[in-house]
């Protein structure tokens, strides 16, 4: 059969459980590819032959214009993150749904029209939401599946992460992420936090998750994002929250973002670092009725209602806890349910991630991160040959060992000062005390000790194969720790002082370094 300009076509819409997505499919003959509208959602990429949509909400509207009459080439929406098992297709054109399982294919014959609109719906059919937030997963994705399995299970109609999906920002730390949220059934709304905007993050987050401020509809309730994620929040946000808040009309009002407002803790500060801002925003939670509002960045559940608005702090999905168990520190997501006027919060428990072997936890005074050796191996790496002197002046350890300096691990969690001290924990109890100058030497320490790494690597053996690592190792020029160089570098009440070896400062088995504050 000839196909002319303007003639017979066929549009494929293909809805794919396993991922979320639904793929539409249009051929014609040679014609301009179409211009792409979206409300409700992000395209993430497009070419002259595909167009990649995120839904940034439970309703999506797509609009494609040809631009003229030449006829319409193949061409591909790809849309993600809709719950396949709910979502009602709406065409202008006749349609003819075939289901397959969990799919559905669209034969849509009526495409001589210069616009063709798309609309992908979540019905209100009963009188109940429900959804699950968490936080601060941080790179651990045991936490995520555990979400991901009971909402696959359970059904709510969202799951919202409020942010530190990574460690600092990398590639392969949000593609880590992508691969554990992709088994979800049910949308996944997130919004960045301080850790995921880390070395050009911010980008990444963009390309994987779209934007962290939106907002949507659904049944009686207005869902509000906003990025709080450098810690301040613009004048334009802030309008911008202002706005969408005054203008909507909803019964309900629930916002997310990553950084608290305040600290609910004693003495804590671990909260938004402009004050003025934070006390603004909190005023106009009050004055628009907001019902909720959901954060993460401390790692601790904790729910407190301020003037009239529900706070609820859910830091609780890998990262290392801020408190005791009887003080919110516990992991865990939150599970909220609103039936009519009536609403439910509640902490669900997770299990307590364990660290394996090629695993590190390092932790700030208000930060921390856990680390693979992914992500060390994509920090820049220091190499050379060492060795050190146990107590009865034996040398041991001869090799060559690559890993990272832990001067850049600090840096990840905010550095330490000159009156912290570093505590390094192996993971069969053993620790040592470092001072600030045996992180950051000055020239006499530094000819001395030379460099303090986590060393991951030894004589090209990698961690796990290298039983003895992760290993915390100095790098003197001279190839060699002494026990004199043990002493010389040595903080009072540290090191030499509790236990004369060099040896006993290569810490093995390393699973924690802990700045502590003093």
């Amino acid at each position: 059969m000839k196909l002319q300009a303007k003639a017979l076509a066929a549009l494929v819409l293909i809805i794919v459980a396993s991922g979320a997505a639904i793929f539409l499919f249009a051929f014609r003959s040679a014609r301009n590819n179409p211009v792409v509208l979206v409300e409700g959602g992000y395209i993430t990429s497009q070419d002259s032959e595909l167009v990649s949509i995120r839904a940034m909400g439970l309703d999506v509207n797509i609009t494609l214009v040809w631009e003229n009459d030449l006829g319409v080439g193949s061409f591909v929406i790809n849309i993600t993150n809709i719950d396949v098992a709910r979502a009602e297709i709406i065409s202008e054109a006749d349609v003819a749904t075939i289901a397959n399982g969990t799919s559905f294919e669209v034969l849509d014959v009526s495409t001589n029209e210069d616009v063709a609109l798309v609309q992908i719906r979540a019905p209100y059919a009963e009188n109940t939401i429900s959804f699950y937030v968490l936080g601060d997963s941080q790179g651990y994705q045991g936490g995520i599946e555990q979400v991901v399995a009971a909402a696959n299970e359970n059904r709510p109609n969202f799951v919202f992460h409020c942010g530190d999906l990574t460690p600092f920002g990398q590639e392969a730390q949000y593609l880590d992420v992508v691969d554990a949220l992709d088994g979800c059934n049910v949308p996944v709304f997130t919004t960045a936090g301080n850790h995921d905007i880390r070395l050009d993050g911010g980008e990444r987050y963009l390309q994987h998750f779209g934007p962290s401020t939106y907002s949507f509809d659904f049944g009686p309730a207005h869902f509000v994002v906003f990025n709080t994620s450098t810690g301040d929040v613009s004048e334009d946000e802030i309008q911008w929250l202002t706005t969408d808040l005054t203008d909507s009309r909803a019964e309900r009002k629930y916002v997310f973002t990553h950084i608290p407002p305040f600290d609910p803790r004693p003495e804590g500060t671990h909260s938004m670092i402009n004050l003025t801002t934070a006390e603004r925003i909190m005023n106009i939670f009050e004055d628009n009725g907001v019902d909720a509002v959901f954060t993460g960045h401390i790692h601790l559940f904790n729910n407190s209602i301020v003037d009239g608005v529900r706070y609820v702090i859910t830091g609780g999905a890998g990262a290392s806890l801020y408190a005791a168990p009887e003080d919110g520190g516990i992991y865990h997501y939150v599970e909220v349910t609103i039936i009519g006027s009536l609403q439910t919060i509640e902490a669900v428990p997770l299990d307590s991630p364990s660290l394996e072997r090629n695993m590190i936890l390092v932790r700030g005074i208000d930060e921390d991160v856990t680390l693979s050796l992914d992500d060390l191996l994509a920090m820049p790496i220091a190499e050379g040959y060492s060795s050190f002197q146990n107590q009865y002046d034996n040398w041991r350890g001869q090799g060559t060992y690559r890993g990272v300096q832990l001067s850049d691990l600090l840096d990840l969690v905010g550095g330490m000062t000159v009156s912290d001290r570093l505590r390094v924990s192996s993971n069969d109890g053993y620790e040592q005390y470092f001072s600030y100058w045996n992180v950051y030497p000055n020239a006499s320490w530094q000819s001395t000790q030379g460099d303090m790494i986590l060393a991951f690597e030894f004589n090209g053996s990698l961690v796990p194969e290298w039983s003895n690592g992760m290993r915390l190792a100095m790098m003197p020029s001279d190839e060699g720790y002494s026990n004199n160089d043990c002493q010389a570098t040595s903080a009072p009440g540290m090191g030499w002082y509790v236990y004369p070896s060099a040896g006993s400062r290569w810490v093995r088995y390393v699973e924690t370094i802990e700045v502590v504050s003093g």
